[in-house]
């Protein structure tokens, strides 16, 4: 996906570049449940499996992923974020052009940066998140819970700066990532200044996927 000045990742992007050092400052602590979620996705894949981390931004995540013995990648759009901390593993690039070779990622961890992609092209991502992730593999996603898009004025770090934000809600949300090829398998909430849906789901095959609408429970 390439961007322009009129694009709203264009512009997202140089918020994020413009902010970083105060981002990074109010966002190095984890928050909530973070950490659980770190733990549960260590759980289900073995030591020293190849995770991306997508939207990285200054490395919070990264950090928590390579603690658990993860082999982590660290890719985000904006090169002020990637070098905040000082951070190895990293590469700019576009979420819809993952560095990636096919199946090659045991997981993708995309926390809060999803949200930042425009609805129209959400479908492309999550295909090229699908492309990149073994059979088997894992995906965890963290979205802004709600409805619509738009942007937003960046007023924690910035007076003046805006970023584009993109809710969704769980139904649509599992039904996209079904057509990309993953089999969601938890949704988890988590209150704070935004609600937060996240999702856990498994790169399956295009039967795998049919069956798992059918089977799994609703989770609240």
């Amino acid at each position: 996906m390439e961007v322009s000045p009129s694009d709203p990742v264009w512009e997202t992007q140089q918020t994020y570049d413009r902010i970083t050092a105060e981002y990074a400052r109010q966002n190095a602590a984890p928050w909530g449940n973070l950490v659980d979620r770190v733990n549960a996705l260590a759980a289900s894949l073995p030591l020293g499996s190849v995770v991306a981390d997508v939207g990285c931004g200054p490395g919070r995540d990264i950090a928590l992923l390579r603690e658990k013995g993860f082999r982590v990648l660290g890719i985000d759009l904006s090169l002020g974020q990637l070098r905040t901390s000082g951070l190895t593993g990293v590469v700019q690039a576009d979420m819809s052009q993952l560095p990636l070779r096919g199946g090659s990622a045991d997981a993708i961890w995309c926390h809060a940066a999803l949200l930042h992609i425009p609805r129209a092209v959400v479908p492309a991502v999550l295909a090229e998140f699908a492309r990149a992730t073994r059979l088997g593999g894992e995906l965890f996603l963290a979205v802004a819970e709600g409805d619509g898009e738009g942007f937003e004025l960046a007023s924690r770090y910035s007076p003046d700066s805006k970023r584009w934000f993109t809710l969704h809600r769980e139904p649509d949300l599992t039904a996209l990532l079904a057509r990309a090829g993953f089999a969601v398998h938890q949704v988890l909430r988590d209150d704070g200044r935004r609600a937060w849906l996240s999702i856990r789901a498994r790169r399956v095959s295009a039967t795998q996927v049919a069956r798992s609408g059918q089977e799994r429970p609703a989770q609240r």
